[in-house]
């Protein structure tokens, strides 16, 4: 079974913000990273319960190359990304 991935609005601004923000430090390094991210949701879509529970409703999956973990929740047959956290700032979940 393939789940569906679904973005919220807070993950949307937080991918957001953190391209901009690479590309700033270098051309096309934003662009690694929204790469990054969506190897994540390949994952997420084949295999979502098999990474870190946070809590009862909750999971991460770390991204490579870069300090951030995707924040989900699964519901029925979707992933539902909450998040996209830098792993040194304090974490809202």
């Amino acid at each position: 079974m393939s789940y569906r991935i679904r973005l919220q609005l807070e993950a949307i601004d937080d991918i957001q913000s953190a391209y901009a923000w690479y590309e700033r430090q270098r051309a096309g390094l934003g662009d690694e990273f929204v790469r990054e991210l969506e190897i994540c949701y390949d994952k997420l879509s084949e295999h979502p319960q098999h990474y870190t529970s946070i809590n009862k409703y909750y999971r991460r999956i770390r991204v490579d190359r870069f300090p951030y973990v995707v924040v989900y929740e699964i519901e029925g047959s979707e992933v539902i990304i909450n998040a996209v956290h830098h792993t040194s700032r304090k974490p809202r979940f």
